[in-house]
């Protein structure tokens, strides 16, 4: 009961007008029946009541929406979780979008506003040496091109890249999700880019995670967004996990966190049941 009023304080309009919804929806097919079917009358007080109960029941059901989802893909022991929270605050590995040049200056080559940005500040107190210490020890043997730049690291690593990095005995996989402009640090990414790059990661999470589970935020939805809906890109992120899952097993429990108010975010009762959540 609780939720529920706190739902309501949060969004009262909305529950008002979701119970108008319930309630003239109702009113109207009794409307009609008592229209089109003469000796048939519902009216009077207790249609009424029951009317109004029904437009509350309708707009308790719409306000009290799921901040999680559980997906279970036919012949694999995986289970996807769609959940609202704090990516950081999620029991296992979590994973990092970053840029191709895995740029760790808060400011032009990263922006605090992204997951990117959030993580040097939150988890390295904006401070980047340990980080970038990390990243060119993991990263030592990958190929990369050397690019001059006006701001940021020089070293272009191939879209997919994928640094383990540890901090307070807490690990994250950092993995290069976006194309860079070299002059503006404008960053980049379609569905190509998205695909390859969340397929790297998978393929590193199988040897990293070891049965722990693996937290992703929503892809492609930041600084560098590809122009698809937030439903969309859970869609295409859950399709990479059953299709890279169905080659072998990543991890036993994949959590897509996303991060807001989930009412401005379609319901998570549609994703799972167009998944068979």
């Amino acid at each position: 009961m609780n939720d529920y009023l706190h739902e309501i304080e949060q969004h009262p309009w909305r529950t008002c007008v979701d119970a108008f919804i319930g309630f003239s929806s109702v009113f109207t097919l009794v409307s009609a029946i008592n229209f089109f079917v003469p000796t048939v009358k519902i009216q009077g007080a207790l249609p009424l009541a029951a009317d109004t109960i029904i437009g509350v029941t309708y707009a308790l059901w719409k306000v009290r929406r799921p901040s999680r989802i559980e997906i279970k893909p036919a012949n694999c022991n995986t289970v996807i979780e769609v959940v609202f929270g704090d990516l950081f605050k999620q029991e296992g590995v979590r994973a990092i979008p970053v840029n191709e040049f895995f740029d760790s200056k808060i400011g032009n080559p990263v922006s605090p506003k992204s997951v990117h940005g959030a993580f040097i500040e939150r988890v390295f107190g904006g401070r980047s040496e340990s980080f970038d210490k990390q990243v060119d020890e993991q990263l030592r043997d990958v190929p990369h091109h050397d690019i001059k730049r006006e701001e940021g690291k020089s070293k272009q690593y191939p879209i997919g890249s994928t640094a383990l990095i540890t901090a307070n005995q807490d690990r994250y996989l950092a993995f290069a999700s976006t194309r860079t402009d070299p002059k503006t640090c404008k960053a980049s990414a379609d569905v190509a880019i998205m695909w390859l790059g969340m397929q790297e990661l998978w393929r590193r999470a199988r040897i990293v995670c070891n049965g722990q589970p693996l937290n992703v935020p929503l892809v492609g939805s930041g600084m560098a967004g590809i122009g698809l809906p937030p439903r969309s890109l859970v869609d295409l992120m859950i399709l990479s996990v059953i299709t890279e899952t169905k080659s072998t097993e990543i991890t036993r429990r994949i959590r897509i966190v996303l991060y807001g108010d989930r009412f401005d975010f379609p319901d998570l009762r549609d994703i799972a049941a167009r998944w068979g959540g």
